[in-house]
């Protein structure tokens, strides 16, 4: 086994995490800046640090971590970071605790989680977070071996979307020989689709070359979080499916 264990409903647990991302996190960085930007850090994920005062939210285990730097009238600076326990606490509580007005509307798509009850208690296994902060980053790593790989890919900036909680990015699939055809490389949390985490490579366009098998999904092809589990080397496999996806588009 080589990651953790997926908690017990794990489909409810995914789906609490992800209103927390959206409505708390991914809130705290719009309201500042206009926009958010999550990303997958150690043990969970967050937003990169934002504002005047170099803010940063994120969620590791089972808890929110506020941090920003805190200036005194001689010049100096003091880092300083807030914890807040996720389970137990509402979507309220978390946003007053960290100054975000949970009363404004947001949205980061047209598949934002719906906001629910702000006051009711969430109920989150610390395992949650740690399970997908150690997902994301591998398919982040992944990600970067097989862009890495072949001249010119012309990436886009990878983020972690809440709407859809996956890290993604997409690349040209050969800018020489077919200018403007691209594809989605990323890591996903689950979904209807696939209940468990799994990677995917999607093709912008309708072709989809080589071997049937290996193109497993409506969208382009599924690599599981089972599967990986079961790898020798879950990071070398992650890779080499996104260089087998983007090798038969070209």
């Amino acid at each position: 086994m080589n990651f953790l264990q997926l908690p017990d409903n794990w489909t409810d647990q995914r789906e609490t995490l992800r209103r927390v991302a959206t409505h708390v996190v991914a809130r705290a960085q719009a309201e500042v800046t206009g926009h958010f930007a999550l990303m997958p850090l150690p043990g969970g994920f967050g937003t990169p640090q934002f504002g005047p005062d170099r803010q940063r939210v994120r969620a590791s285990g089972g808890s929110l971590f506020a941090e920003h730097i805190e200036s005194s009238p001689d010049g100096s600076s003091t880092a300083r970071t807030d914890a807040h326990m996720i389970a137990g606490s509402s979507i309220r509580q978390l946003c007053e605790q960290i100054g975000v007005d949970v009363d404004l509307d947001f949205s980061v798509g047209h598949d934002t989680p719906a906001l629910g009850d702000p006051d009711a208690t969430i109920m989150l296994d610390s395992d949650t977070t740690t399970v997908l902060g150690d997902w994301w980053a591998l398919g982040q790593r992944a990600m970067d071996m097989a862009i890495a790989s072949f001249p010119d890919p012309q990436a886009a900036v990878s983020r972690l979307w809440p709407e859809h909680f996956d890290v993604g990015t997409d690349v040209a699939v050969d800018p020489a020989g077919k200018p403007g055809v691209r594809v989605n490389l990323g890591a996903a949390a689950g979904d209807g689709f696939h209940e468990e985490p799994y990677l995917y490579v999607g093709p912008w366009g309708s072709e989809r070359p080589g071997p049937p098998e290996f193109w497993n999904a409506p969208f382009g092809a599924v690599l599981s979080f089972g599967e990986l589990d079961a790898s020798e080397n879950p990071l070398a496999q992650a890779a080499e499916f996104y260089l087998q996806g983007i090798a038969l588009l070209r």
